[in-house]
């Protein structure tokens, strides 16, 4: 039986009604990560073409605000601050501090490097719902390796203690790249340490402006049946399967996003605006955007998509604005997903956990 909170996203989705906002407060950083997805030129990043301009200034701490009021007043619940590293943002505190006066359920991406007692002092006074701490080795060698920063994995260690001492909700987030192949466990080891769940995410996106250089640092496919056969190493994506007539994911209809220049998104992963905070209130935009209905056709053709075109498709995440970016068609699966349905289809059969499914969509 569903609990009362997904039965509630559930109607939210259908009622196209938004429960999930995020902000990228900023593009700036304090580290150089090569497999950013920011549309910013990063140190050592394989670019076949320089980053395009922005084309505006970022928000202004007062339509911040505005904003918040607006989602305030269309019902949204939960509140992502993101980035860049949000934490760089020089009114960081004012805003989240205004985030936290309008009730909204704080969730902060960070990499935690610029977390000392002080910060982590502000953030327990914040009470965030959560901080998801993204971390990319479980030592220095290989986490400065990909992020380029010296100094910066022992200052994150050190914020995840300060941040657990101080009863803060943390997870920590790990993108699986070639860099971290053989440190899974060790990554596993440092959350097990601090009574911290960890979560690995086996997936890699182009960049914001279509990219491709994050793909130079996916993993082997020895090291994701690993991650798939092993009972200790939580992954973020889980099995995959909707029936037609459901919507694929909550793009469009119970998630928003919006970037540092007031562009509006159906989520994080669509990069096409569907307005301008700029332009139109929120709720001008969230009810009369062409590009969104569309958005909500393709969600809601995704299940039977995949049931026609993707063999192991009870084992595939599909993400429609993951292929828009890269294929320019939501409805086009996306090969990272189709090998990753693979692997986790033949894991999930060796180890028993799952009868194998049949090309109707039932199990056997």
């Amino acid at each position: 039986m569903d609990s009362p909170l997904t039965e509630l996203f559930d109607r939210a989705i259908r009622a196209h009604h938004p429960l999930f906002a995020s902000l990228e407060l900023t593009y700036a950083c304090n580290l150089a990560c090569q497999f950013c997805y920011n549309p910013v030129q990063r140190l050592n990043q394989h670019r076949s073409l320089p980053p395009g301009e922005a084309g505006s200034t970022p928000l202004s701490f007062e339509e911040i605000q505005d904003l918040f009021d607006q989602l305030r007043s269309m019902g949204v619940l939960y509140l992502t601050l993101t980035g860049g590293e949000p934490l760089v943002h020089p009114r960081f505190w004012d805003i989240a501090a205004a985030a936290k006066e309008r009730s909204f359920a704080i969730r902060l991406f960070t990499n935690g490097t610029l977390i000392d007692a002080g910060a982590a002092d502000r953030l327990a006074d914040l009470a965030p719902y959560c901080v998801e701490f993204s971390i990319h080795g479980a030592c220095a060698a290989s986490a400065e390796a990909l992020n380029q920063t010296p100094g910066s994995h022992q200052a994150q260690l050190r914020a995840l203690e300060l941040l657990k001492n101080r009863g803060l909700r943390v997870f920590i987030k790990c993108v699986v790249t070639k860099l971290v192949e053989n440190e899974l466990e060790d990554i596993h080891a440092i959350g097990e340490r601090l009574g911290i769940p960890v979560y690995f995410d086996p997936v890699l996106t182009p960049s914001d402006d279509g990219q491709a250089y994050p793909l130079e640092m996916a993993a082997s496919d020895e090291t994701l049946q690993k991650l798939y056969r092993s009972k200790k190493l939580n992954v973020g994506n889980s099995p995959f399967q909707r029936e037609p007539g459901q919507y694929n994911c909550s793009v469009g209809t119970g998630t928003l996003h919006v970037t540092p220049v007031g562009d509006v998104q159906p989520c994080v992963q669509w990069k096409q605006a569907i307005g301008n905070l700029r332009e139109k209130t929120l709720r001008e935009i969230w009810g009369g955007s062409d590009l969104l209905r569309k958005v909500r056709e393709a969600s809601l053709a995704a299940p039977v998509m995949l049931l026609e075109k993707v063999e192991d498709h009870a084992f595939c995440m599909h993400c429609p604005g993951l292929s828009q970016l890269r294929s320019g068609d939501p409805l086009r699966p996306d090969e990272q997903y189709i090998r990753l349905a693979r692997i986790r289809r033949e894991a999930t059969q060796e180890l028993g956990r799952y009868p194998p499914p049949t090309r109707d969509g039932e199990q056997g």
